[in-house]
Parts: structure tokens; sequence; C-alpha cells
């Protein structure tokens, strides 16, 4: 599934501005970010926000971002507010001994795969890009692990903002000087 983006016919200038990419391993159960509930605290004066699967969703979070940055070493990865990133995610989950693969093929049931994914793109945020909102592309996965460990397989890509680099080049480069006109072929 694609989400939030060009799919099979990507514009040229999507696809021209790749820079790099980089892919990891997080092996594990993955956890879902959860829902986040607010309550008012009357005597505080103050909303107070807390998240369903803490414990579990704090060391999920920290295996992805330790993964992230060992992928990282020694590459020249650069983490900024112009670029924009698709992100490929696919989630093998452990098969449930009681769910034998001739009663249920696919996990079609709990973490949802949008709790799963957010958890993905809320722990790279400030390692791998600025802000999540710089994703403007998800292909996203779940499957059980019959064949491959439980844990997350992530890529990362990287496109530059094309207008930044055309304002970029044209400031390195030396003013155009006009070459000598063709000659008309039909002279």
């Amino acid at each position: 599934m694609i989400m939030g983006g060009a799919q099979s016919g990507e514009s040229m200038s999507l696809s021209n501005g790749l820079v790099e990419s980089i892919s990891f391993t997080v092996l594990g159960e993955p956890t879902p970010e959860g829902s986040t509930r607010a309550y008012y605290i009357k005597s505080l004066d103050r909303t107070v926000t807390t998240h369903q699967n803490k414990k579990g969703l704090l060391a999920w979070r920290n295996r992805i971002a330790t993964e992230a940055q060992r992928a990282l070493e020694g590459k020249t990865w650069v983490c900024d507010c112009a670029s924009a990133y698709k992100v490929k995610v696919e989630f093998v989950l452990s098969r449930p001994p009681s769910v034998p693969e001739h009663k249920r093929i696919n996990p079609t049931v709990k973490p949802d795969i949008d709790k799963l994914v957010r958890a993905i793109n809320d722990a790279l945020t400030g390692i791998l890009f600025v802000d999540d909102c710089q994703v403007i592309s998800i292909s996203m996965s779940k499957e059980y692990g019959d064949e491959r460990r439980a844990g997350a397989y992530v890529t990362v890509e990287r496109y530059v903002n094309q207008i930044e680099r055309i304002k970029r080049e044209r400031k390195r480069s030396p003013p155009h000087q006009m070459e000598e006109p063709c000659e008309d072929p039909r002279d």
C-alpha cells in the first residue's frame, strides 16, 4: 500500500531528486504507537496527555532510533528541512501458536498497521528527518514471520527539494555565456 504521494507514475522531479537511501532492520516484536488520552486536571488547571502503551512503546522506539543511528555510521546523511522523504516498512509479526498457517495466512488482527508506522516515524524524527511531516510517501506491509524474524525492515529515501537544488547550482556555476549562434541549416 502506498499512501501520501505519487504512486506508480511518480513525477520526474521527485525521482530525479533522489539523493540517498538508508536501510536497517529492527528486530523484536513491533509495538504500535497506541492511542493518546488527554485528561484535564482541575486542581493543576492543565491537561495531561498519556500514551496507552507507554512502557513497551518507549523500548521499541529506542531500538528503532538505535538501529537508525547505527545504519548512519560512516554515512553522510543530511537531515534538513528542505528534503522530502519516502519511508518503506515491512513489519514481520510472530505468528501466535494458536493460529496455524492454514487458519489465517495474513495478520488481519491488531496491531493496526498505521499505528505501527506512526511509531517508526516518531522514532526517526530528529535522526533521519527533521519532522515526520516531511514524509511524503509511505509504503507499508505486515506479515507473519514464517520465513523471517519478527521486526521492522525499514528503508528511508531522501529527496532533495528541486527548487533549492536549482538555486544552489545557479550560485555555483559561472554566468551563462552566449554561444555562437548556430547556422541555419536551411541556408
